[in-house]
Parts: C-alpha cells; structure tokens; sequence
C-alpha cells in the first residue's frame, strides 16, 4: 500500500497497513477542523473540548489558540465514548407508548 504524504493517515489506511510498517511511519497530525469532522462535531466544541482536556489535543506554541489533533487519538477517544456510554436504557415514564 502506498501512503501520500500529502495527506493525514486515515485510521482506515493505519488499518489497512503491516503492523511491522506502522511502527516507521509517524502520523501527521490535523487541525481543528478536520478534527470536528472525523468526530462529528462542531469546531467550536472541539476546540473547547481541547482546551478543558476532555478531548486528546496538543497545543501549538504558547499561546493555545492553536491546537493539533492526531486521528487515532480521536478515535481511540472516540471508541471509548462509546464504551463508558453504553448504559441501561432509561424507563419511559408516564403514559409513554412506544
């Protein structure tokens, strides 16, 4: 499989790889908004996410309004939102037909 470095490393291209070849190749990292859009979210809410350390996020330079995000964090992250929000489903109260 050949990789462009012009583009980030999907986690369906880190997927598809030799486990022996990931270990020589470093993940490029993706910005904000490229970040919202893997995770389905809005950039804003990204960005607070990061800045509250609820999200895996690495701030560039010293000022923090910049911040870089690697995709198989967000989707480690993501993966185990999933996991620890997996809970026994609420009972429908009232009259709830359904």
């Amino acid at each position: 499989m050949t990789i462009s470095r012009n583009q980030p490393l999907t986690t369906d291209d880190m997927a598809r790889l030799d486990p022996s070849a990931l270990a020589s190749i470093r993940e490029a990292p993706v910005n904000q908004k490229y970040a919202a859009r893997f995770l389905n979210l809005h950039p804003k809410t990204v960005l607070r996410k990061a800045r509250e350390g609820s999200l895996p996020a690495h701030p560039v330079g010293t000022s923090r309004k910049r911040w870089h995000f690697y995709l198989s964090e967000l989707d480690h992250w993501l993966r185990s939102q999933v996991i620890s929000g997996s809970h026994p489903r609420r009972q429908p109260q009232g009259d709830y037909i359904g």
